[in-house]
Parts: C-alpha cells; sequence; structure tokens
C-alpha cells in the first residue's frame, strides 16, 4: 500500500530544478558560507552530502535566540543558527516563507504574518530586505543563505517550519504555505542538501497534503505538527509526528488521560519529536523518553544539553 502511494505521489508531478549551485550571497558581517567549489563532499555539485554524527538529539528552536540574548542573536538569523551549531546541536529549527518573486526568507513573522511589516508572498526579497534589517545588522536570511552555513558546518540539521498564515485568527494562502514548502525542495535539491534539511508543517490538512507530496517527491523527511491519532500519521510512509510537549505534559504535572498517550505514538511505530521543552520540569518530563524520542525541541538548547551530559543520556 505504502509503495502504491509514493507511485500516485509521482504520478502527480513536481517541478523540481536541478539548477547549478550558486554562491552570490551578501551578509551584513562575517559567517562561515558554504563554498561548493572548496573541494569538500559536495564539490561541483556531483555528491549529496551527509551530515556528521552528533551526540545529541537537540533542536535550537529558532537557533537558540532566546537563550543567546535576541540583540545579537535574534530569531531566525545566520547568528543564531550559528551559535546552534557552535553546540552541536542535532538540528536548528527556522521558520519558512515563500516571496512573491519565488524566493524563500527565513523569518518568524509577526501580528497577522507581517515581516518587516509586509507579508512576504506579496513582496520581493529585495522588497522585504529594503523595509528593514534584524537587530544585529544582519539582512533579512534566504533559504539558501541557511543552507550554506549549514552545509559550510556539516553537522547541524536544518528543521523548516512551513508556517501557517493565519488572519484574523483564521488559516488563509494555504497555496503559499504550500509553495514555500515546494520552492524550499527546489532549492534543497538544488545545492544538494537533501540530508541537511527535515521540514515540520502545520497541522492543516491542505498545507500538509501539498508539503507531505512536494518532500516525498524531492527525498525529504517530513513531519506533522496534528496531534492526531497514531494511526492517522501511518497511513503515510515514513510516518513522523512533531508535537507540542503540552499535549502530555501541562501545569507542571503530567496529563491524565491525554487523547493520545505519548507512548501510543513510540507504541505504534511513529516517530516522534516534542517541543518547546524550556522548564525544569517540562525537560524532566520529556527526558524520561529521550532514548525513544526522534529529537526534543526547545528555546534552551546549551541547558537542554548540559541536562543530557549530566544524566548521561
Amino acid at each position: 500500500m505504502k509503495v502504491l502511494k509514493l507511485l500516485l505521489l509521482f504520478a502527480m508531478g513536481a517541478s523540481l530544478s536541478l539548477a547549478g549551485c550558486d554562491d552570490d550571497y551578501l551578509y551584513p558581517v562575517e559567517y562561515p558560507v558554504y563554498d561548493p567549489d572548496g573541494g569538500s563532499d559536495n564539490g561541483g555539485c556531483d555528491e549529496i552530502p551527509v551530515p556528521e554524527k552528533v551526540n545529541n538529539k537537540v533542536v535550537a528552536h529558532r537557533g537558540g535566540s532566546a537563550e543567546a540574548g535576541t540583540a545579537k542573536y535574534p530569531d531566525n538569523s545566520i547568528a543564531s543558527l550559528s551559535y546552534a551549531i557552535s553546540l552541536g546541536c542535532y538540528a536548528s529549527e527556522c521558520d519558512i516563507y515563500w516571496t512573491a518573486d519565488n524566493n524563500v526568507v527565513v523569518a518568524h513573522a509577526a501580528n497577522g504574518c507581517y515581516v518587516n511589516n509586509l507579508k512576504p508572498w506579496e513582496h520581493t526579497l529585495d522588497e522585504l530586505r529594503a523595509a528593514g534589517k534584524l537587530s544585529n545588522g544582519e539582512l533579512l536570511p534566504t533559504l539558501e543563505e541557511f543552507i550554506d552555513v549549514a552545509l559550510h558546518a556539516g553537522t547541524t540539521r536544518l528543521w523548516l517550519d512551513v508556517k501557517r498564515i493565519e488572519v484574523g485568527g483564521a488559516t488563509s494562502n494555504t497555496a503559499e504555505s504550500v509553495k514555500a514548502c515546494s520552492r524550499a525542495c527546489e532549492i534543497i535539491r538544488e545545492k544538494k542538501a537533501q540530508h541537511f534539511c527535515e521540514f515540520i508543517v502545520s497541522g492543516n490538512a491542505a498545507i500538509w497534503a501539498g508539503c507531505y507530496s512536494a518532500a516525498q517527491l524531492a527525498g525529504i523527511k517530513v513531519g506533522w505538527m496534528s496531534y492526531s491519532a497514531p494511526s492517522a500519521y501511518k497511513s503515510y510512509l515514513d510516518p513522523w509526528a512533531n508535537l507540542d510537549y503540552s499535549n502530555f505534559f501541562a501545569g507542571g504535572a503530567e496529563v491524565s488521560n491525554p487523547k493520545y498517550p505519548l507512548q501510543s505514538y513510540l507504541d505504534a511505530g511513529v516517530a516522534l519529536s516534542v517541543y518547546n521543552a524550556d522548564t525544569d520540569p517540562e525537560m524532566t518530563y520529556v527526558l524520561k523518553y529521550y532514548p525513544k524520542l526522534k529529537a526534543v525541541c526547545t528555546n534552551y538548547p546549551a541547558k537542554l544539553l548540559g541536562r543530557i551530559g549530566s544524566e548521561g543520556l
């Protein structure tokens, strides 16, 4: 059945560009930039590199900006990504949006899904950048730039959060969310970074369906952020649930009789990651399951890594 589903995905078709590498990027400060002709495993764009193994399952939410300090390390910045890499994290989470000129920007939109007071899907990259810089002086980063840094480091993956666009509290512009994922898939393939990128996708059914198809066709792992029954996940290839820990632990205590217990996903063979475990009680709870989890996302990656080390996990 799963093979049939994959064949059906291919039958749907996909526009996946295999264009050459591009290293023409601008940074306001010095950060390592991946050189596609610099003799690495990806030299000449002929091979697909694999991240070096790390000894943890920690994902730095928005690069760990809250822990590092938002003034110098604003969320979704090259600086915060570099912070997560410096800690040796398994992955660094970031948010992506599609732009009107078919770019993908890394940003956490606010106040009705605005980036620099503009709706990213209605404006070009240049317009978004002209509207303001990050607090540390960086230009609004693109996905290509994030991938360059990750490939240069060779260890930390990128968790690309495909954002649900909200207008008036309701989901809207689902096509633009799917376009963010589809275009990201093209960029990832162009960069030969399939092993360095993983998607986490909104629980919205329309966004999930479009992103799941695009990611499967591109050979990129994709997790669904829907608190649905484990059986619902099992209907997909390589099932992965990325869920808010508060479904299982809230108010400083384990949730009694949750609709779908944490263990039920593990028992069903569904890969499970949780977010965002920030306080000591939250970390204590998720660390009980840590060996069986795919990953744990947190705003305080150094703190969580310290807990993992001290507890010998």
